[in-house]
């Protein structure tokens, strides 16, 4: 069992028991999760070179899409500079955002996604393993973008610590993730696509991801108005 990442209660609801994995909600802030948290051999083992072929294989489509985001940042917040994806697979992001003019850099935990950024992307600044072992210098980049990676991390607030290190004074935080909140997410929870046990660790809405953010002094910026349950949601340092 562990506390909340966002606010550090211990009390918690039982909702619903999904693959043996019992997902429960804070009584404090509502943060959604998978507590007791799994075995992290169980997480790592959601990573594998099938789940980075699966993504591959719709390269193209993926390359366009990733390119609209970039665009979409590139003219909203900053218009050059450097940019980090962290969980960047296979380095659609990165390769957008060099193609858009960025010193683009990526990290990613599966290796077989890194090989394919490197030998099929010829992307150079790809890194293999977590974020936190990178060691990049404080202050680096001017974009950090994370894709549907947040609710997969272990250590919330390990992660959300480092991305305040690397964002430079001026720079943007990214985040996009299920939106617990919105609309079009389903009453019974149980049912929703988005609950994967081993996977995915915790389910936000907007008032649980300011509130974590916040507590690194990252405030909100903007937050993308989204037609299906996801939260797109910008910080910057406060």
């Amino acid at each position: 069992m562990i506390d909340c990442p966002v606010c550090a209660g211990h009390s918690f609801s039982h909702l619903f028991t999904k693959q043996n994995e019992d997902f429960v909600v804070c009584d404090s802030c509502g943060l959604m999760l998978i507590n007791p948290r799994p075995a992290m051999q169980l997480v790592k083992e959601t990573y594998d070179q099938d789940y980075s072929e699966h993504y591959i294989q719709k390269a193209e489509k993926k390359l366009k899409r990733c390119a609209n985001w970039v665009a979409r940042v590139k003219k909203q917040f900053q218009p050059t500079g450097r940019w980090l994806d962290v969980g960047c697979s296979a380095g659609f992001v990165v390769k957008a955002a060099e193609q858009a003019g960025f010193d683009a850099y990526g990290v990613e935990l599966e290796r077989a996604a890194v090989n394919y950024a490197s030998e099929h992307l010829n992307l150079s600044q790809v890194r293999a393993g977590t974020l936190e072992e990178q060691q990049y210098p404080d202050n680096y980049f001017d974009v950090i973008s994370m894709y549907d990676v947040i609710e997969h991390v272990p250590n919330l607030n390990s992660i959300v610590a480092e991305l305040k290190r690397l964002l430079r004074a001026d720079g943007v935080i990214e985040i996009r993730t299920p939106d617990l909140g919105h609309w079009q997410t389903p009453k019974v929870l149980s049912n929703w696509k988005e609950v994967k046990p081993s996977e995915h660790l915790y389910y936000f809405d907007k008032r649980t991801l300011v509130q974590l953010f916040s507590n690194h002094q990252l405030r909100l910026k903007k937050r993308r108005v989204m037609f299906k349950p996801a939260l797109d949601m910008f910080f910057s340092i406060a």
